[in-house]
């Protein structure tokens, strides 16, 4: 744990010093000053800020494993008993940016009167949210040039894009005969699907915990793909 929290930090460290430091800062900008334009109450805040901010863990995911893959991080690898550390430390770089720009965001539209919560309900964005974020930081390590294999990323990027297609055509898809492929693109997505709108509704049931934890497997298994991927990859780092 120890060397997970000092990569996490060196990561972190890194990235501040980088010019591509300013791509997350810059989304959380402009993500803050347009979604906030006519005020946003708690429902609309756990789910547009929810997924907007996902999205930028996404992004802070990929800048960092960008970051990550190159020659001079080939040492700190090779020191490492596990290089599923190495992943785990990216993960966690990736949540705690994501939560120090929301945060941000959230006092800055609080304190402007353009965003209204209501406490001790409020409360429930976090653990409604940790999953969520969680799914999209270990999203961006398959979907990384460290780890890929022969191209896999490409296929990861394809296989996304595909299913963010089809969840928003799926009456195009229904009314074409393609039921069965709008029902699956259902299964898949409904777990966050779920996990928002229960959370948004102020509801957190059975639902609600079901679909958090499958949101929180979801993650796990894109850790695990990215661990047997990245494990015994031959490091040949890109400059």
């Amino acid at each position: 744990m120890k060397r997970i929290i000092a990569l996490t930090s060196f990561l972190i460290r890194d990235l501040s010093r980088s010019l591509a430091g300013v791509v997350p800062l810059a989304l959380a900008l402009a993500f803050g000053l347009i979604a906030f334009e006519y005020g946003m109450d708690q429902a609309q805040f756990i789910t547009v800020a929810g997924i907007g901010m996902g999205a930028i863990c996404l992004v802070s995911g990929l800048v960092l494993a960008s970051r990550a893959n190159r020659a001079s991080s080939y040492l700190v690898v090779a020191r490492l008993h596990r290089r599923a550390e190495f992943l785990a430390a990216l993960v966690l770089s990736s949540l705690l940016i994501t939560a120090a720009l929301g945060l941000v965001v959230a006092i800055v539209n609080l304190l402007a009167g353009r965003l209204t919560l209501d406490f001790p309900s409020a409360l429930w964005v976090l653990p409604t949210w940790l999953p969520l974020w969680l799914l999209t930081a270990t999203l961006a390590l398959p979907l990384s040039g460290l780890v890929e294999r022969s191209g896999s990323h490409l296929f990861g990027y394809a296989l996304l894009a595909g299913l963010l297609i089809a969840n928003d055509r799926q009456a195009f898809l229904s009314s074409h005969g393609l039921v069965w492929l709008a029902r699956l693109v259902d299964a898949i997505l409904w777990p966050m699907s779920t996990l928002v709108g229960e959370a948004s509704a102020g509801i957190h049931g059975r639902e609600y915990l079901l679909a958090w934890a499958l949101t929180s497997a979801y993650a796990l298994l894109l850790f695990v793909l990215a661990t047997s991927l990245f494990e015994d990859k031959d490091l040949l780092w890109s400059e």
